[in-house]
């Protein structure tokens, strides 16, 4: 299935340096530019640099299913 052009679409993304005219969602952004800073802020503090990233990989599959789990049990059309 194809992607249709539309400004909503277009609204929502960023355009990169590399590649002129192709967009990434602007959330996916912000989420690597946090898990970036997250790791230099845990690594400034003295945190092994592996420690850091094994830390933030767990918390984010944690947070995924956290946040799975929660939009099922709050969802009123629950699958029986």
């Amino acid at each position: 299935m194809e992607q249709q052009y539309t400004p909503a679409a277009h609204a929502a993304c960023v355009e990169i340096r590399t590649a002129p005219g192709t967009g990434v969602p602007v959330p996916a952004t912000v989420l690597v530019v946090v898990v970036l800073l997250l790791t230099s802020a845990l690594t400034a503090s003295g945190t092994p640099a592996r420690t850091a990233v094994a830390t933030l990989a767990a918390a984010g599959l944690l947070g995924t299913e956290l946040a799975r789990r929660l939009a099922e049990a709050l969802t009123a059309h629950r699958a029986r």
